[in-house]
């Protein structure tokens, strides 16, 4: 969820910011919104419902962005550790800023977290725990902290990812043959790890269960290095088309939700979904992807949209976004009534979210980019 300020350079034009990724990731963090703020049995079959997809286009996101970077800094000394030092500067002090303030908030309603969930957290393992180990046996507190605590699985599942890859790109020197190796490997077997898994109910938030995505965006990112000026007319020729084909993925992973029974009551219907859904999913938004970048400065509706002020800004904003909404939601709901805990708790979320893009991650941000340079010219994040 830790947003990437990127800009990308082709031999033949200076570097620029892609703003649509921008939007891309604003809609990725308005359907996580939806799904956690809006419960009227009527406008969860609109659309809410399938807000949770919102996290694995963050996820598609990241493998592109990371990758996309990591590609660039092939053979440059030093970049490695520069790199988890931005890294690090972009996720850390929110993280365990709101880690102390969820341990500090738990203690104060009487339920103080014991050493074995603060060790859990602080080293971002909880992606490697089944969800009901994780919340029964390990962290004991009443359902607003422990929701709070939740939502942070997937910044565990991008840490390690970040952990991983980087070490992986630089030891095979960005060589494409094993890249996509390992990334063909990781799409075709997470589907059957998803699959096979003990307690299908309860393993969508691990790591493994979600390296697919990951992977997808990583694939893009090796694609569109290598091919992304060659394809971008073509691409740009076929976007209706490709467009198309993105909406009918995504109608069809809402199909696969509704074939295996919302509440997937079938331990075998809870397997199907988990193997297919998934995998239709990032193929809709590694295309969707895709044809944004190719689209993307053209003056078409779909690229137009993705550059309006407000899908910009809640992407800028969505690292925090994410970490604080849901959490402040369930506290508020135990103090006034649903509907005002629901309109209170989305705009505390903003307003504490442009407060802290403001105030504290902004000039974080600006300080890493002065205070560690990737040993380049032109740096792959723009200022």
């Amino acid at each position: 969820m830790g947003n990437i300020e990127i800009s990308f350079t082709t031999t033949n034009s200076p570097a620029r910011r892609i703003l649509e990724l921008d939007g891309l990731r604003g809609i990725a963090i308005a359907l996580v919104l939806m799904r956690h703020y809006i419960h009227h049995p009527t406008l969860l079959l609109l659309g809410p419902q399938w807000g949770w997809m919102g996290v694995n286009l963050f996820f598609v996101l990241s493998g592109f962005l990371i990758t996309s970077i990591l590609l660039r800094l092939t053979d440059q000394p030093g970049a490695l550790k520069v790199f988890y030092a931005r890294r690090s500067l972009r996720l850390f002090p929110l993280y365990f800023l709101a880690l102390l303030v969820y341990f500090v908030a738990s203690a104060s309603v009487g339920t103080p977290q014991p050493p074995r969930t603060v060790l859990l957290y602080i080293s971002f393992l909880q992606a490697f725990l089944p969800p009901l180990i994780t919340h029964l046996k390990i962290v004991p507190h009443p359902d607003w902290v422990v929701m709070g605590f939740g939502v942070l699985w997937s910044l565990s599942v991008e840490e390690y990812f970040y952990i991983l890859w980087a070490p992986l790109v630089a030891f095979t020197r960005a060589r494409r043959g094993p890249l996509l190796i390992i990334l063909a490997l990781i799409l075709l077997l997470t589907p059957w790890a998803r699959y096979f898994y003990p307690d299908p109910k309860g393993g969508q938030e691990l790591f493994l269960a979600q390296m697919d995505s990951l992977a997808a965006g990583c694939l893009v990112g090796i694609v569109w290095q290598d091919h992304g000026p060659r394809w971008r007319t073509h691409l740009q020729r076929h976007a209706p088309r490709l467009y198309g084909c993105v909406a009918a993925l995504i109608a069809l992973a809402v199909w696969i939700d509704f074939a295996t029974g919302i509440t997937k009551r079938s331990v075998f219907d809870q397997r199907i979904f988990n193997a297919t859904d998934y995998t239709v999913l990032w193929l809709a938004w590694s295309l969707w992807l895709l044809v944004t970048l190719a689209v993307s400065g053209t003056s078409g509706m779909l690229p137009s949209v993705l550059r309006l002020p407000l899908l910009r800004w809640l992407g800028r904003i969505s690292y925090c976004l994410y970490v604080v909404h849901y959490p402040i939601y369930l506290a508020l709901r135990n103090y006034m009534p649903h509907s005002a805990a629901l309109i209170a708790g989305l705009v505390a979320s903003l307003g504490i979210s442009a407060l802290s893009w403001r105030y504290f991650e902004g000039p974080i941000a600006r300080w890493k980019q002065h205070a560690f340079r990737y040993p380049m010219t032109s740096q792959p994040e723009a200022p």
